[in-house]
């Protein structure tokens, strides 16, 4: 029967094994103890040099079966998840073909009603009960041992040992104490193992995405720290050796390589009045009051200076007693927001408002206040109370809550007033709200008594001025009214200035521009005549073709004869070939007759509509027709015309500025001159330029220029009023005329027009 050992066993020896009796020799005793040491020393230097754990606890039980004489066993790892049946995973046996499976144990209540025949039934038994099992009858058909395996307080396997002749006792299991003891730690160790790896795994598989094999994930790893902005540390708690990406040492001005990675190295960079709260703050999280470390510190750069650094971080890795192994974390410069925080409380600081900072149930987290004594709560105890404790109406706390929310809910700007009896009476005050963070929001508290108090006088005001204003109105529209009527007047008389200025241009034009139509009448009714003495020769023969036309079966050798004679004395190939160039002549005169007539009738017409879109340079070329009479004598007139937009303007108007500025570059040039027309556009203007090479003028006369019935001309031969009337019809186009001259040297006239919007 199976049984637990309850004291010394009979004395037996066996001469394959180990003495198992008080009459062992000690000689015999301490030979297989040293041997069993060996063994044991062998396989700890093996597994410290990273020798396989199968291999090793192999050789160690095959090395037990001979020292005890033993002709089977196996060595296990208990397996026992929450959630799965428990089983033995064999990690050495002999025989060896069993290595690597694993055993499902079957828990029973009460040992084994009979003895176990296998390894397999033994560990059962062990697992069962959890001490060691053994078969104590020398003379029993099977014998066996079973022993628990532990480290550290836990069961971490399963040893069993079977067929040893003369059975396995109490002093045996002693003997094998070492032997356990290692089996346990080697266990133990490769469990811990496994767990190190697969929390390298499960941080490998966070970080990079991927199953790399930990060698390749140390290297990229180190390129995906060195590619982030953000300083990234990696902290071996045990050694102090300290990993770090080039973020890190290059947000304070060193180079890679420059510090020594250590964990002392770098506490040395930290400001004194920091180091004592970021240590406190690592203690904090090894003992599991906080979850991480967060933490704003300063961090000697290598110029000396300090940058602010903040500072996440959290252990990664434990051991099973829970002591921390490995550390990460990252460091974000925040010098500048820091700055920046600085001179946003130096501008609170000089706000007269009372700032508060809360969250969504209403507790007060942070406060400024120019005057404590305007909060409604003691300043000392104002943080960390609830805004439900204020000395406020009910109805006002609601209201204050439903715009806490709906900022903090919905993102928006909340801005309401409201009113309190305050010891030196009632006053207003106004609040504004707006999120802050996910759950708080900061509250803006004015007091705008004295707005209320202004405005109340304002309105007051408002109604006295309003009383006076309905007096003005009337004063006012019956003056508005005389004034519009003396306004149209005055309109109506510019409009009859213009057109009478007009009129007396095309007066003084006129003779011009009959000498020009009857250039082209001329030579018209001079080419009618000859084609009328053209018609008249041709008239017999064409009595001869009709002749010939009516009777085509009677022609005779004498009519045409007589048709050949007339059409050699009457030149009729060359009249035929005259005849098509006195008609073009004759179509061109005509055709500048019209020009000039359409010309005449568009200069002389009143302009009365609304403005239209005007191509400048048709206007030119317009006034240009006009005025030809009075510049082909003795101008030679140069034209530049550069591709224009269209302006806005009244054409009528427009084209009586050219006219009256062609005509006074004539009149300026005595003899023989030259008169240069050059249009463009500059950005959103287009600008005219009409140049001459007459006389020119002095400062005087152009500071006079402009003037009304203003004229440099003899009495009798001007009104005055062209130039007056051209610079107020391109101002009222919102354009300007400029004018450049000196006497003997020309004068050059610049218009310049807006463009119309496209």
């Amino acid at each position: 029967m199976a049984s637990h050992p309850q004291g010394p066993a009979p004395v037996s020896r066996d001469t394959s094994g180990v003495s198992t009796g008080g009459e062992s020799s000690a000689e015999e005793k301490l030979r297989a103890s040293n041997t069993l040491l060996r063994a044991i020393s062998a396989a700890q230097a093996d597994f410290i040099r990273g020798g396989e754990p199968r291999d090793i606890l192999h050789r160690l039980l095959a090395g037990v079966l001979e020292l005890t004489g033993s002709t089977s066993g196996v060595i296990g790892e208990v397996l026992d998840c929450p959630g799965t049946p428990p089983s033995l995973h064999l990690l050495a046996s002999v025989p060896r073909e069993e290595d690597g499976t694993t055993w499902e144990l079957t828990v029973t209540r009460d040992a084994p009603a009979r003895e176990p025949g296998t390894p397999r039934a033994v560990v059962e038994a062990v697992f069962t009960s959890g001490a060691p099992v053994q078969g104590r009858d020398p003379g029993a058909r099977h014998t066996f041992l079973g022993l628990p395996l532990e480290s550290g307080g836990e069961r971490v396997g399963l040893v069993a040992l079977t067929q040893r002749p003369g059975g396995y006792d109490a002093g045996l299991i002693d003997f094998l104490q070492p032997f356990l003891t290692t089996c346990g730690d080697l266990i133990a160790g490769e469990r811990n193992e496994r767990r190190r790896r697969r929390a390298e795994q499960e941080l490998r598989q966070k970080q990079e995405a991927s199953a790399e094999r930990v060698r390749l994930l140390a290297e990229r790893l180190r390129l995906m720290m060195d590619s982030v902005q953000d300083g990234l540390w990696d902290l071996d708690m045990t050694t102090g050796r300290v990993f770090a990406n080039r973020a890190w040492v290059g947000m304070l001005g060193y180079d890679e390589g420059e510090l020594e990675p250590t964990r002392d190295s770098w506490m040395s960079l930290c400001h004194p009045e920091d180091a004592n709260g970021s240590e406190q703050l690592v203690q904090e999280h090894i003992r599991g009051a906080i979850p991480f470390v967060e933490r704003e510190q300063r961090l000697r750069r290598k110029d000396g200076g300090w940058s602010w650094v903040l500072t996440r971080a959290r252990v990664v890795t434990s051991d099973e007693q829970g002591r921390p192994l490995r550390m990460v974390g990252t460091n974000v410069d925040i010098t500048t927001q820091k700055l920046t925080e600085e001179r946003l409380r130096s501008l609170i600081r000089t706000l007269p408002d009372i700032v508060l900072r809360q969250r969504a149930d209403g507790t007060y987290v942070d406060y400024h206040a120019p005057r404590p004594e305007d909060l409604a709560v003691p300043a000392n105890a104002l943080i960390g109370s609830n805004m439900r404790q204020a000395p406020f109406p009910k109805t006002l706390i609601d209201k204050m809550f439903m715009h806490l929310g709906r900022a903090i809910r919905e993102g928006t700007l909340e801005v309401f007033d409201y009113a309190l009896e305050m010891p030196e009476g009632r006053e207003y005050f106004e609040a504004r709200i707006r999120r802050s963070g996910p759950d708080e929001a900061v509250s803006i508290v004015r007091n705008i008594t004295e707005q209320k108090l202004s405005e109340a006088r304002l309105l007051q005001q408002e109604e006295e001025l309003r009383r006076h204003r309905d007096s003005l109105e009337e004063l006012v529209r019956n003056r508005s009214e005389k004034l519009l009527k003396a306004t149209i007047e005055l309109e109506e008389q510019q409009a009859q200035l213009i057109q009478a200025e007009k009129m007396a241009s095309l007066g003084q034009m006129a003779a011009g521009v009959a000498h020009e139509i009857n250039n082209p009448v001329s030579y018209v009714m001079s080419n009618l005549g000859t084609l009328d003495q053209y018609v008249s020769s041709l008239s017999p023969l064409l009595q001869l073709q009709r002749e010939l036309v009516s009777n085509p079966g009677v022609a005779s050798a004498e009519l045409l004869e007589r048709m050949a004679e007339l059409w050699k004395q009457e030149e009729v190939d060359y009249l035929l070939s005259d005849m098509p160039e006195l008609i073009e002549e004759s179509l061109a005169g005509t055709r500048r007759i019209k020009e000039i007539a359409q010309s005449l009738r568009s200069f002389a017409r009143e302009d009365t509509g609304e403005p239209q879109l005007v191509d400048v340079n048709t206007e030119m070329a317009s006034a240009l027709k006009i005025v030809w009479n009075e510049l082909k004598y003795k101008c030679e007139v140069k034209r530049d015309f550069g591709p224009l937009p269209p302006v806005s303007c009244h054409a009528t108007q427009i084209g009586q500025v050219f006219t009256n500025l062609l005509q006074n570059a004539a009149h300026a040039i005595e003899t023989r001159g030259e008169i240069r027309i050059r249009t463009r556009q500059e950005g959103s203007e287009v600008v005219v330029e009409i140049a001459d090479t007459g006389k020119g003028m002095t400062q005087e006369t152009i500071s006079k220029l402009f003037t009304p019935f203003f004229t440099t001309k003899p009495r009798g031969q001007g009104t005055g009023l062209g130039l007056s009337v051209s610079y107020g019809i391109i101002a009222k186009h919102k354009g300007r005329i400029d004018v450049q001259s000196q006497p003997g040297q020309g004068s050059t006239f610049i218009i310049r027009l807006p463009a119309a919007q496209r």
